[in-house]
């Protein structure tokens, strides 16, 4: 693929022989049509296939959050779910084709310089309620005390996310209520923080796992 810049009659598009041209993210470029083939695809190929089937499937309903989640590192042009995604793949992709399954520990919601909530730890405080408990700051260098605390589950029997984001790093506690369906599922949980201006958040960090009574 390659990019060019716009001539006197503006950026090329559309097809001519074997050639495309094109715009993506307000980049023109060009590449060539790609060769039709009978050849089937080799095991690494499907491999590879797999684990992208399986990570795009996972992170597919947190694009907007992944998005927030890693605008404190987003480079060139790159979405954060794009790099959330990333992440996934290199580092919480366990397992030999064709049973792949995702390491929930490695996997990154965010990725920032912002501090996390100090010593954050949750429990079920009743019966499918979940309560996170943290130490706010004292120092203004670990954080604001209106910085958001976002705490994201999944539900690993159900295959469903939930997110809360009502707390500030001042409140030191965030309680999540689950419905009555949920009784007997296995809960996973982030958390991170994101800083006031709406940018800089923190690295998310891995909470484990609780089964709700």
């Amino acid at each position: 693929m390659a990019t060019f810049l716009k001539g006197i009659h503006g950026a090329y598009s559309g097809k001519v022989g074997n050639i495309i041209g094109s715009n993506w993210r307000s980049v023109d470029y060009v590449r060539s049509v790609a060769r039709p083939t009978n050849k089937p695809a080799s095991e690494k190929q499907l491999a590879q296939r797999e684990k992208f089937g399986l990570a795009t499937a996972f992170l597919g309903p947190l694009k907007e959050l992944l998005n927030l989640g890693y605008s404190d590192v987003q480079q060139g042009r790159s979405t954060g779910y794009n790099q959330g995604l990333r992440d996934v793949l290199k580092f919480a992709m366990i397992g030999i084709y064709p049973d792949f399954e995702i390491d929930y520990s490695k996997v990154r919601i965010s990725r920032g310089a912002l501090p996390n909530p100090l010593v954050p730890q949750w429990t079920e405080s009743r019966a499918q309620e979940i309560t996170l408990n943290w130490l706010k700051s004292s120092s203004d260098m670990m954080g604001y005390n209106d910085d958001s605390v976002i705490l994201l589950t999944y539900n690993k029997e159900k295959k469903y996310f939930n997110l809360m984001e009502s707390a500030t790093r001042a409140d030191e506690i965030l309680t999540l209520t689950f419905p009555g369906i949920y009784a007997g599922d296995t809960i996973v949980g982030w958390v991170f923080t994101g800083h006031r201006d709406g940018v800089k958040t923190s690295t998310s960090h891995y909470l484990g796992e609780l089964t709700l009574s």
